[in-house]
């Protein structure tokens, strides 16, 4: 009797195992875009779904520690840190042009989001922005546009 419950222990412990290290090595997996080279559109913020085009909220992260982009009509830049566990802030030099558009309410948001921002994750062509733990933003990696290449 005892000898059958250490076996399914074993076997249960093992098996968990398995199935860790299979999450874990798809979360870091060969098909997951890099956070820098490459253009991240927003597709969600706190929530919800966004309709935007495809020229707003267009981001893209600098191996310089800089990152620049368009939100819902100003140009944002400034610089940030991202650590290769995910960890990731935005400086206190964020900066944008002052145009009034319609969805300045949404950009203001953005840049809040931004700002707040403690962590990111990359899964396949998704990137998400983490405020403690809880994601607050998600963008898709899009081809640069034609006249950027």
């Amino acid at each position: 009797m005892v000898m059958k419950r250490f076996l399914f222990i074993a076997l249960a412990a093992v098996s968990l195992a398995i199935v860790c290290a299979a999450c874990c090595s798809c979360r870091k997996g060969k098909n997951n875009k890099p956070l820098t080279g490459t253009e991240w559109h927003l597709v969600r913020m706190m929530s919800g779904d966004l309709s935007i085009e495809p020229d707003q909220f267009v981001f893209a992260f600098g191996k310089d520690g800089r990152f620049s982009g368009v939100g819902a009509c100003n140009r944002m830049m400034g610089s940030y840190t991202a650590t290769e566990k995910g960890g990731m802030t935005f400086g206190e030099d964020m900066a944008s042009t002052r145009m009034m558009c319609p969805d300045i309410e949404l950009e203001s948001k953005f840049s809040q989001i931004l700002s707040a921002t403690t962590h990111y994750e990359i899964d396949g062509d998704m990137l998400m922005l983490l405020s403690n733990g809880e994601v607050q933003a998600v963008f898709k990696a899009v081809e640069p546009s034609a006249e950027k290449k």
